[in-house]
């Protein structure tokens, strides 16, 4: 059995990055220099993964970087499905969580700013954090869009170019 990941803010932005990029490694595709030099600090200061030990792809478009970690990844599966208890308050580990999946699959357009890849799971979390959803296609729009950008806004780091 696996140990219990050990949550802090910055664990809970990965668990959002692998939660947009579910599969056998943790990636982040991202055109932002910015979100990807945070990936590769993440990765090194809260797993102690080794510098050359995540790939980054800076040919491939949008840039890519990744690591391979078995143990990280079974952590995050099951943390991914505790996560209805794991965020059930407003605070830094749910603004974080979000914030990446932001930083990931989100935006704005003339609908409103929209997250893409969530599941039944998450929109639970945010309907339980009294943030409204309403699923449009593939992306899920905010009916409260300031509930949602005060709940991320101190963690996302693409969140301030939508928003202005």
């Amino acid at each position: 059995m696996t140990q219990k990941l050990r949550l802090t803010p910055d664990t809970s932005y990965m668990l959002g990055i692998y939660r947009c990029n579910i599969g056998k490694r943790i990636e982040l595709a991202s055109n932002y220099d910015d979100l990807i030099a945070r990936f590769a600090k993440l990765a090194m200061d809260e797993f102690g993964i080794e510098p050359n030990k995540i790939i980054i792809d800076s040919e491939a478009k949008p840039m890519r970087a990744f690591f391979y970690n078995s143990t990280i990844v079974k952590r995050f599966e099951k943390a991914l499905e505790r996560r209805l208890n794991i965020f059930k308050y407003a605070n830094a580990y749910s603004g974080s969580y979000f914030a990446a999946m932001f930083d990931c699959n989100g935006g704005k357009d003339a609908k409103g700013i929209f997250l893409r890849g969530t599941d039944e799971a998450d929109e639970m979390v945010l309907e339980r954090l009294n943030i409204h959803t309403m699923k449009r296609g593939s992306k899920v729009y905010f009916a409260n869009q300031t509930s949602f950008i005060t709940l991320i806004k101190d963690y996302s780091l693409k969140i301030s170019s939508i928003i202005h």
